[in-house]
Order: C-alpha cells, then structure tokens, then sequence
C-alpha cells in the first residue's frame, strides 16, 4: 500500500539506474525513464520521511546531475502550492513538479476544484481554459519557475529543458510548458490528468508539432481519465504522442484503441465487487502509482 501511495524506501529504490537523458534527441524509453525517476523523485521523500536538501542534492548528484534550483517548499509537507526543482548538466535540463501527496489535504482539495478559467483571468500567459485549481498551484511558484528557467537558459540557449511531472505534477508540468513556449523543450507526463479545454489543448498541439511532447499512461490508470468531460466541463487532453504502457507492461506508442473513461470506470467498479484488489487498490488506482511507472519504464529500457 505505501509503495503504491508514496515513494519507496531509499534502500529499495535507486535513481537514475538508466541510461541518461539525451538532449534533443526525441523520444526513447531511456529518456522516458529519467523523466519518470525525475517525477518521482520530486515528490521528495522515501514513503513518509521526506528528504533533508542535503539528501535531495545527493541523489542527484549521485547520478552526474547539478541541482539548479527549487520552487515551493519542497522539503515541508502539507503545502499548498505546486513545488518543483530544476536539475541537470551542461547538455540538458529537467523541470519536474510533485504530483499528488496523498497525506496533503490542500493537493487534494486543489484536484477536486474543476470549474474551467481563462488563463488570462489569472494572469497566466496561453490560450485558453484550465483547471482552476491547477492554475492556482502553478501560480505562486511562477517567478521562481520563470526566474529558474531564465537563468538556466542564459548560458545554455538551445540545450533541452524536459518539462515533467506524475499525477498532479503532470498537470502543472503541462501548465508549465505552454506558458513558458520555450522553442528547446520537451513535455513527458506520467498518469496526467485532464488541465484544459480545446483550446488550451490545441496551443500545446502546436507546440507539439515542433518539439517533443508525450503523455505516458499505465494501463487503465484511473487519473488519466479526469476530469471526465462533460457540457459543463468541457476538458481535453493535447494530442500529443501517447506511450501506453499495456496490461503486460509494454509500451505502445500511440495505440489503436487505449481504455476509455467508461471503460477504465467500469472495470474500477468491477474490481471492487470482484474483491480483485493490489495492496488493496482496485487496479485501475494501483496504476496510478509512481514507482510503477518507473518500474515498468525502466524494465522495458533492459
């Protein structure tokens, strides 16, 4: 359950084990897979116990990568604001947001707040409209992000930065992305839930058609199917390149007919009438977790 829920234990999991991240060089499963450790490891702890700085700094460094910078707090718990760090080396950048904390009662509140806001409303730059919560969380941390970002791309102008995030953090990643409009930027989610309407989708769209931009799911990873779509709530996800990782963990890229809203809720309810439970989650939660995205990723690199 903790592992499906948090982050594992320092002694079970080690960062970075794949090969490293390849600038500018599209996608491939090892860049897939340092993205997703980077996501993982945003959320800043090892299950309950939440990383000192000097511990966050060393697991980077461990793997050959600087620390830039952190926005929000990102060492404290029950935050409620987005929190994030950019980290990496001459050749690359990575931007990584914290999903979802299943002890902070403010992210949850933030993912249940659904009505659809123009960006401009809330003195965002971008098209469109988006989850107002999201926003919200992205908001008070933007000039660090911005400020961040600057300065990194002063001494590197066309390194690649990978924007990138699970759960939440995949939200406020993709957020992030279009607002910055960054031409040397890349955008990899992990179990992303819905951030925007058709017009927030189609400017990400856009810039997908330019630089790389993949939404990465597991499975029937309930998340990914929320917002449900409705007259009210009109949400999309960008049509970006999907790599949906199957029901024997493969990934597929952009696969002819992935699970549906309907079909992923329904099989939620099946699981729990059938008592059919993951250390105890009906599955279509359990692939939502975080080291399973690693986990899966990072066998299908070898």
């Amino acid at each position: 359950m903790a592992n499906l829920c948090y982050p594992p234990l320092a002694a079970d999991y080690r960062y970075f084990e794949t090969p490293p991240f390849r600038g500018n060089a599209g996608f491939s499963l090892a860049n897939a897979a340092f993205a997703a450790d980077a996501s993982m490891l945003a959320y800043g702890r090892s299950r309950m116990t939440r990383f000192t700085a000097q511990e966050f700094e060393a697991l980077l460094n461990a793997a050959g990568l600087t620390l830039f910078g952190t926005a929000g707090e990102c060492f404290a718990g029950n935050i409620s604001t987005g929190r994030g760090f950019l980290a990496g080396t001459d050749d690359f950048a990575v931007l990584a947001f914290r999903g979802t904390e299943a002890d902070n009662r403010h992210d949850i509140a933030c993912d249940a707040e659904l009505l659809l806001v123009a960006q401009e409303s809330l003195g965002a730059p971008g098209a469109g409209r988006v989850h107002v919560g999201f926003q919200n969380y992205l908001r008070p941390v933007w000039s660090q992000v911005a400020r961040l970002v600057a300065a990194w791309r002063a001494g590197h102008p066309e390194q690649e930065i990978c924007v990138t995030g699970h759960s939440l953090g995949g939200a406020l990643a993709t957020l992030a992305f279009q607002q910055l409009n960054d031409p040397h930027s890349s955008l990899y989610t992990f179990g992303c839930p819905r951030a925007g309407n058709h017009e927030f989708c189609a400017a990400v769209n856009a810039m997908a058609a330019t630089r790389g931009c993949y939404r990465i799911v597991d499975y029937e990873d309930l998340v990914t199917h929320i917002p449900v779509p409705t007259t009210l709530f009109p949400y999309e996800h960008p049509n970006c390149t999907l790599e949906w990782l199957d029901a024997n963990h493969r990934v597929v890229e952009n696969p002819a007919n992935p699970p549906g809203d309907r079909q992923d809720i329904t099989d939620l309810v099946k699981d729990f009438l059938r008592g059919n439970f993951q250390d105890p989650i009906p599955g279509p939660v359990a692939d939502h977790s975080p080291v399973r995205y690693c986990q899966w990723i990072g066998q299908a690199v070898g």
